[in-house]
């Protein structure tokens, strides 16, 4: 007799839902099991035997690493598969050491994952298998923020790299602005004495958009030192405007590997009085931002990163994620 077994997804995102429960459906023996967040995923490990937990380090309220360290919650043994799109290795190995039996990284290879399930035990039904749905509907939102968190995760990785130091992974905020709200963010952060700006624009395949970038923190400086810049001229910020031109271009990078757009991007300069113009001509103009902050876990430094498109741009990132999906 095949033995039942319980599935939960533990994971803020609902496409990374849909995408494994479409993978695994086809299986005779799975029961599926759903948390949005680390607190969920411990209550349902709570009061269900749970034989494998596909588990994301970065999520609201209690993220990968506190599951994992919260773990046992009761006397069964659960394989903790992390999937994530932190994909430094200080993560990996953190993971590993806190339990986790396997690492696999965001966007997940299907076949990859496949093998493993099989040997976890599941069994696939080949009569039963199933594609995506043509006529499933993507909330545009969510799947962007979805391509922004592994975006985040593979530019915090190479950062991590240069640095040689843990980045703490940020949980993107996507959302809607309007012209009117973005003068009034740009005008406090030229009121703030306490950080520098930097403005970046960048174009490819029909997207244009513009990077804002501040930095907190005692140790800025030395943040810029040990990623190998170096400051020739005290009157000028080369130093933050290297760091946030690696901050962009990261991004942007990992962000045109998942929908194949290249970008092209303009030289950083300190924040200019053009932006705010340029962004308040038109006050009913509504512009579509993705906005997160890195932290290195041993310097006092923040950079906080805000990129702004147009509708337009929306657009073309949404069919680009379509055309990926089918």
């Amino acid at each position: 007799m095949i033995k039942n077994i319980n599935i939960l997804i533990c994971d803020d995102s609902v496409l990374v839902h849909k995408s494994i429960t479409r993978l695994l459906q086809s299986c005779s023996n799975a029961t599926f099991f759903y948390a949005g967040n680390g607190k969920e995923g411990l209550d349902c490990l709570k009061n269900v035997d749970i034989d494998i937990m596909f588990l994301d380090l970065t999520m609201p309220i209690l993220d990968g690493f506190s599951v994992m360290k919260s773990l046992p919650v009761r006397e069964f043994d659960t394989t903790i598969i992390v999937l994530s799109a932190d994909i430094q290795l200080a993560a990996m190995e953190r993971s590993l050491a806190l339990g986790a039996h396997y690492f696999l990284s965001k966007p997940f290879n299907h076949d990859e994952l496949t093998v493993l399930s099989q040997r976890l035990g599941l069994v696939f039904d080949r009569s039963k298998l199933t594609t995506l749905d043509a006529h499933l509907v993507i909330d545009p939102v969510a799947s962007i923020r979805e391509l922004a968190n592994i975006a985040l995760g593979r530019g915090a990785a190479i950062i991590a790299d240069h640095l040689g130091d843990f980045i703490k992974m940020p949980l993107p905020s996507v959302a809607f602005m309007k012209s009117s709200d973005l003068a009034m963010a740009i005008a406090d952060i030229r009121n703030d004495k306490e950080l520098i700006a930097i403005t970046q624009r960048f174009v490819g395949g029909g997207i244009h958009g513009e990077a804002l970038v501040e930095l907190h923190g005692k140790d800025v400086d030395l943040f810029g030192e040990k990623l190998g810049f170096s400051q020739t001229d005290e009157y000028k910020n080369e130093v933050v405007i290297d760091i946030a031109n690696l901050m962009v271009s990261s991004f942007l990078v990992a962000l045109s590997e998942q929908i194949t757009i290249p970008f092209s991007v303009r030289q950083p300069i300190v924040l200019e009085e053009y932006m705010n113009s340029h962004h308040s001509h038109c006050d009913t103009q509504t512009f579509f931002t993705i906005e997160y902050t890195y932290k290195a876990e041993i310097l006092d430094v923040e950079c906080e990163v805000l990129f702004i498109m147009d509708n337009h741009s929306l657009a073309i990132i949404n069919d680009k994620v379509m055309e990926s999906l089918h």
